[in-house]
């Protein structure tokens, strides 16, 4: 098993292109501060949208995106999101949300920091879609201590690979080693999680919760 696991990892290694010049620097959430200042008046949050206002859950979503040159956004792309309602599979619920806030951060303009040069650079915005009571919770759940950590987990996970191999995300300053390196993390998880799966089913239910005894038969109910 270790042995496919290190081999798994060295063709992911292979697989990724070296760092070039020419990439751009990924900042975690509220750390561009050195580099570019939004400009005040922009719409931080949007308002809970009007097609599920009638039965309101909290919602958080982390939206990736580039700042330009000019200081304009683009590039939205959906990372994280979490919902305490039922609609956490509903890919139409995360649609208008995500279209929502990516609409909001369409809007926003920055201008570069003094004394450094305007360059693109990729960061990420978290949008709270709850009571104020709940904003603290609610936003715990969509946390991202590293962006860079995140974006390379989308780009193993089977359902993202496809949308992570091409557009903004290729041109993204990843370090091949660090990628590998949570490869190699990712791939472990997921061999553990198969052989606790393949316990269950050769355990079966019944010998690893085994029920209790039967009561003792009353005397005279022979």
């Amino acid at each position: 098993m270790r042995s496919r696991i290190l081999l798994l990892a060295a063709l992911a290694a292979v697989a990724l292109p070296a760092a070039a010049d020419n990439k751009i620097p990924i900042a975690s959430e509220g750390t561009v501060g050195d580099r570019w200042t939004l400009v005040a008046g922009s719409q931080l949050m949007p308002p809970y949208p009007d097609d599920y206002a009638g039965q309101p859950e909290n919602v958080c979503l982390v939206i990736g995106y580039l700042v330009n040159a000019d200081g304009r956004t683009s590039d939205f792309s959906l990372l994280k999101s979490w919902t305490s309602g039922s609609h956490s599979r509903n890919e139409k619920f995360w649609a208008d949300f995500g279209n929502l806030a990516s609409r909001a951060l369409a809007q926003w303009r920055y201008v570069p920091a003094a004394n450094v040069p305007a360059a693109p650079v990729y960061t990420a915005a978290t949008f709270v879609f709850s009571a104020p009571g709940d904003v603290v919770d609610t936003r715990s759940h969509c946390a991202l201590v590293d962006l860079t950590t995140r974006l390379v987990e989308l780009r193993f996970e089977p359902r993202a690979r496809r949308l992570m191999a091409g557009g903004v995300f290729s041109r993204l300053d990843i370090d091949p080693y660090l990628a590998e390196r949570i490869h190699r993390q990712l791939i472990a998880e997921r061999e553990r999680a198969d052989d606790h799966h393949m316990s269950a089913r050769v355990l079966g239910p019944a010998r690893q919760n085994p029920p209790p005894p039967p009561p003792p038969t009353p005397p005279g109910n022979k």
